[in-house]
């Protein structure tokens, strides 16, 4: 059993990483403008904003991965309600905040900063839960062996 908890928890960090390549990739994909002085800056601060979400963003995803690690405590296991916890708890809150956060946002002035960030977030939620499901197969079938 710990080989398998220990094998979903290396997919899940593949994924975190991977998710996070893809996101430094898109928001490296901004347009410069050869406005006035001014545009440049505001330029200069949007990237210094994107850089530090793009690390909030890896640290998030790597403490999640490291939950799927309570999986190898055989009372959280053998639960599907706490194993999917581990899977999706951390996640789904993160993601939630972000999304009030981006509907705050959006409400108010009409700019979403952080519309990558939620796209990726959710994104990375519906591959845990892939992962989560093809984890609760794997661990019923060990169980009815």
């Amino acid at each position: 059993m710990k080989k398998i908890v220990f094998r979903f928890w290396g997919i899940n960090l593949l994924i975190s990483v991977l998710l996070f390549f893809a996101y430094r990739i898109s928001i490296s994909q901004t347009a410069t403008s050869n406005g006035n002085s001014f545009e440049q800056w505001m330029q200069i601060v949007e990237i210094l904003l994107n850089l530090g979400f793009s690390l909030i963003y890896l640290i998030g995803m790597i403490i999640s991965s490291f939950a799927v690690l309570l999986n190898l405590v055989e009372k959280i296991r053998n639960n599907i309600y706490l194993s999917l916890l581990t899977f999706l708890g951390l996640p789904s809150i993160c993601v939630i905040i972000i999304i009030i956060k981006l509907v705050i946002d959006i409400s108010f002035n009409d700019f979403a900063l952080l519309r990558t960030f939620t796209i990726f977030s959710i994104l990375y939620l519906f591959l845990t839960t892939i992962e989560f499901l093809l984890f609760r197969k794997r661990i019923n079938k060990e169980l009815n062996k």
